[in-house]
């Protein structure tokens, strides 16, 4: 990476940053040690622009696709087809004025939809208020005669009505109590009393808790407002349906849409990279980093502005972003590293070292002719139909590695949808001689998994070692590159002692010799404690040394999950092949076998893919990985529906 800085004219900005959009290669920083010097201040400002409407149109825009997935859906399916798109009709002023005055219309009609919804909702409210009260043939408006009073009221369900009667007629012999309606919450009653005994009436009622209802600016009977209210919602209903219709009419325009709401997502990019420039009105300053292969390109952009601009080794203090680069047919691999950590800038990109074994050992775990055939043809079909871009692309094209290395040891293992061809014969062939060579493969070329368990366990073991053993030989190099012959020196002390420990140990196995194993321990002691201060503190850092043992063991027997995720793959592939066999019938074998063998790799999928990451995580990365990288996010296209095809930025 190198460390830039660049001046310029403020009414170049936007323009340059259009340039920096389309390289793809610039990261833009945060100014804010500059604004927490005083001496920087007094000179220069943050810059501004216009993000905040861009991030008004991109929410209108949004709004709209949503009012059209709901009004006028369209069958989607997982994945996106991105179209390919120039960068001249991206950006077409007029493409992006028509989508925003569709946006408008259609967000017109759905904030018209709000308003009829509300309304909608509120009369719904009065008609509810209104039902328990339809049967009273009494206009709403008549509140009694010149000598009564009529009240209308509520008492809980669970008031009887005799005992409530009985007590109004004890305190006013000049009233009367109707029962209108009643259901399992209230009852609605009608309250006719004597102008002189209103109070009392209402006095003796309020006991069984009775609350009078008012119906303001209502006239006529229940009845009629029951009636006028549900014709007005059909009618706030029918223009709420005509609303829908004209945003359904606007489907078309769907695709114009999707391609501004990408061309409003970069323009918000761009803008929120303008507001990290510094300004005092005339000029700007800006800095940031830039991959050293790509300075030759900006220096090409910058031949057409009025700008002055350094790139220069970043300072011993900064710790420049951390970009990945490996070669094209690699690159899918990064996406395991970056689940993890990204490397620091002055470690070691682990994603050359780590891509075989991570590959291997997904197939070791996953070894079945079949089921690789499917990940890989699947993984490439998706690629071909719907070209997807950043991690699902680089999950796809790993698949594509993953699928053809799950088949290459399937043919080791005699591992074709398990033991189909077992199954076959002797289903559905009986007697029927099986060739030679097909029995050779379905015996195991190398290893049967299900038949010799304890063979495949040492196997992975093995395989487990020389993975660790090449984990510390990259830390004997990463010594030797930073400390020179000293730092390599201190690393081999770090390794070799070990290795000589280990050494030791099958020796003492294999021809029952124990000098090995004493030599081993005693290089332990006199080395794993040397940067200790003191004789003793030297000595007893060693001798503790010895108790890592238990690690070391540790990370050897993680490596017996190969075994475990072989065998489970291959078990669980045979029971259902022996369901689908039992009935003999050949219509039942086929959709037990697809629903077992789908069910078994997509359980299997997931789990081998997480326990080959383990692995590097856990056991590899620990003897030499540093990590604590900080990601390299440079202003460039980052598209959903469109791929920009003449932008020099591949990942769109």
């Amino acid at each position: 990476m190198k460390r830039l800085r660049v001046i310029g004219f403020s009414e170049e900005r936007d323009e340059l940053l259009q340039g920096l959009l389309h390289m793809g290669c610039v990261e833009i920083s945060e100014p804010d040690d500059k604004m927490a010097d005083p001496e920087w201040t007094a000179l220069l400002r943050r810059d501004t622009s216009s993000l905040a409407d861009r991030k008004a149109e991109l929410a209108g825009v949004t709004g709209a696709l949503e009012a059209l997935d709901k009004y006028a859906p369209v069958k989607k399916g997982l994945f996106t087809k991105r179209r390919p798109i120039s960068e001249a009709e991206f950006f077409q002023a007029e493409a992006k004025a028509d989508a925003l005055r569709c946006t408008e219309a259609i967000n017109e009609c759905t904030r018209e939809i709000s308003r009829l919804y509300a309304a909608e909702n509120k009369l719904n409210a009065n008609l509810a208020s209104l039902l328990p009260w339809a049967s009273l043939d009494l206009p709403l408006e008549c509140q009694g005669t010149s000598h009564t009073q009529f009240i209308l009221g509520t008492v809980p369900a669970t008031v009887e009505f005799q005992p409530l009667q009985d007590d109004l007629r004890q305190a006013a012999d000049l009233a009367e109590l109707t029962e209108i309606s009643a259901d399992r919450d209230q009852r609605c009653l009608l309250l006719i009393a004597h102008n002189t005994q209103a109070d009392a009436a209402l006095l003796a009622l309020r006991p069984h808790s009775f609350g009078v209802v008012r119906f303001k600016d209502l006239t006529g009977t229940p009845k009629a407002n029951i009636d006028r209210i549900r014709g007005e919602i059909l009618s706030l209903q029918k223009q709420r349906e005509e609303q829908a219709g004209r945003i359904a009419a606007q489907s078309p325009q769907r695709s114009a849409l999707q391609v501004v709401q990408d061309r409003i997502r970069q323009e918000i990019s761009r803008d929120a990279v303008a507001e990290r420039f510094l300004t005092d009105g005339r000029i700007f300053f800006a800095e940031g980093w830039i991959p050293a292969e790509r300075v030759a390109d900006f220096t090409g952009l910058l031949s057409g502005f009025t700008c002055a601009w350094e790139a220069d080794e970043p300072a011993q203090e900064e710790t420049p972003p951390t970009l990945l680069k490996n070669p094209k047919w690699m690159e899918c691999i990064n996406m395991v590293t970056e689940m993890y950590s990204l490397p620091a800038y002055d470690g070691i990109d682990p994603n050359p070292l780590m891509f075989f074994w991570y590959v291997f050992f997904f197939g070791f775990m996953f070894a079945d002719v079949a089921y690789g055939i499917i990940i890989f043809l699947g993984c490439l079909a998706i690629i071909k139909l719907f070209n997807p871009k950043k991690t699902l692309g680089r999950m796809m094209h790993l698949g594509l590695w993953l699928g053809a290395s799950a088949a290459i040891c399937g043919l080791f293992v005699g591992g074709f949808f398990g033991n189909l061809v077992d199954v076959i014969y002797d289903t559905f062939l009986p007697g029927a001689a099986m060739p030679g060579w097909l029995q050779t493969f379905s015996s195991g070329i190398v290893v049967n998994p299900v038949n010799d368990p304890m063979k495949v366990l040492i196997i992975a073991i093995a395989i487990g070692c020389v993975h660790l053993v090449f984990g510390q030989c990259i830390h004997i190099y990463m010594g030797f590159r930073d400390g020179k012959l000293a730092g390599g020196v201190d690393a081999l002390l770090d390794v070799v002692p070990w290795w000589i420990f280990f050494a030791g140990i099958a020796v003492l196995v294999l021809a029952g010799t124990p000098a090995g194993l004493l030599i081993g321990v005693i290089a332990l002691v006199l080395t794993q404690g040397r940067h200790n201060k003191g004789f003793f503190g030297k000595f007893f850092g060693g001798l503790k040394s010895l108790y890592d043992t238990t690690s070391w063991l540790s990370d050897v027997l993680s490596y017996a999950r190969l075994m475990a995720l072989m065998l489970a793959s291959s078990v669980i592939a045979q029971v259902f092949n022996t369901l689908a066999a039992l009935p003999g019938n050949i219509i039942v074998f086929i959709l037990v076998f697809l629903i077992g063998h789908t069910f078994n790799i997509g359980v299997n999928l997931v789990g081998t893919y997480v326990h080959a990451a383990r692995l590097q995580y856990l056991e590899f990365f620990g003897k030499f990985y540093k990590e604590g990288g900080i990601p390299f996010r440079p202003l460039q296209y980052d598209t959903k529906y469109v791929d920009i095809v003449n932008a020099t930025k591949e990942d769109n």
